[in-house]
C-alpha cells in the first residue's frame, strides 16, 4: 500500500477577547500532536528580555538541552488590528523539528522571558525518522486522498514534502465515491470507483480517480506509488507495466473520464 499518512490540521482564530491579552502562545497548541519541522509561535506586546522555549519530558526532565531562542519583533498585524498590541512588530518564533527529540512521546513546551515563565503546552510527538537519524526522514515518498476534508462534499490529495517533514495539500476538489468501477461508467472530476484486478497474477484492491484538474489516477494495493496520467494512451501503458490489459477507459473533453471496458475477471 502507499506510504499514507493523515493530519490533522488546526485553525487558530483571532478573536475579539484578545483585545484584553497581551501575551498568547500560539504554538504548539496544548494537547495536539506534532511531527516533523514546525514552529514555536506567538506574540508578546512588549517583550522585557530574552524569550526563549524550553522541551521537558514526561518526567520534567530537559529532552533538549539547549534553549530554543524565539526571534522576536515579527510583523502581526492581525494583533494590532485586533486592539491587543499598539504595535504590530510583536510576533515570536523558532522554527523547530520535532525529531530533535530523537524518541515519541509526550512533552512540555515552556516559554520564558527572561528566565522568568510565561505559558507551557503539553505536547505528543512521532518522531519519523530512522533511529540512526530521527531528525530527518530521507527517501520517502507517497501521498493520501482525504475525502470530506477541509469541507464535506471534498476530497483533498496530500503529498510527502521532504523539506517540511509533512504531507502537504497538493489538490481539493468534490468528492464522490461511485461504486464499483463498471463498463458505461463516466467519472467526473472528484469522483472514484473501485474494483478488483491481478496485477503480477495476484488479486489487488483497484481504485480510480479523477483529480481536479483532469488527470487520472489509479492506487493499487502492491505498496508502490503510481503517477496519475492525462491520455488513455498513458493509462494504457501504465497499466501494461503491471501485466495489467482488458481496462479501456476514453478521457473525454470536460475533464471527466468514461470506462469504455472494465472486465469482471482478468
Amino acid at each position: 500500500m502507499f506510504f499514507l499518512l493523515r493530519l490533522c490540521l488546526g485553525l487558530m482564530v483571532l478573536v475579539p477577547s484578545l483585545a484584553h491579552a497581551s501575551f498568547l502562545l500560539e504554538n504548539p497548541g496544548d494537547g495536539l500532536s506534532y511531527s516533523g519541522v514546525g514552529v514555536i509561535s506567538g506574540w508578546k506586546c512588549e517583550a522585557g528580555g530574552p524569550l526563549t522555549a524550553h522541551i521537558y519530558d514526561e518526567d520534567m526532565m530537559l529532552a533538549w538541552p539547549d534553549p530554543i531562542p524565539l526571534v522576536y519583533g515579527t510583523q502581526r498585524t492581525d494583533v494590532r488590528d485586533a486592539g491587543a498590541c499598539d504595535s504590530a512588530d510583536v510576533g515570536f518564533v523558532a522554527i523547530w523539528n520535532w525529531g530533535n527529540l530523537r524518541s515519541d512521546g509526550t512533552y512540555t513546551v515552556v516559554v520564558q522571558e527572561d528566565g522568568r515563565e510565561l505559558a507551557r503546552r503539553t505536547v505528543q510527538v512521532t518522531v519519523l525518522g530512522p533511529e540512526s537519524q530521527p531528525q530527518f526522514l530521507s527517501g520517502a515518498s507517497g501521498e493520501c486522498r482525504i475525502p470530506d476534508f477541509p469541507t464535506p462534499g471534498e476530497t483533498t490529495t496530500f503529498e510527502w514534502n521532504q523539506g517540511t517533514q509533512h504531507l502537504e495539500a497538493v489538490s481539493r476538489g468534490p468528492s464522490n465515491d461511485l461504486g464499483e468501477c463498471e463498463e458505461g461508467l463516466t467519472v467526473e472530476p472528484g469522483e472514484m470507483c473501485s474494483g478488483s484486478l491481478v496485477v503480477f497474477e495476484q488479486g489487488v484492491d483497484f481504485s480510480f480517480f479523477v483529480e481536479a484538474d483532469g488527470r487520472g489516477c489509479v492506487e493499487v494495493d502492491i505498496g508502490i506509488e503510481i503517477p496519475c496520467f492525462n491520455t488513455a494512451e498513458e493509462f494504457e501503458n501504465l497499466l501494461s507495466t503491471f501485466g495489467v490489459s482488458g481496462i479501456e477507459v476514453t478521457k473525454n473533453a470536460d475533464g471527466s473520464w468514461t470506462i469504455d471496458r472494465f472486465p469482471s475477471e482478468l
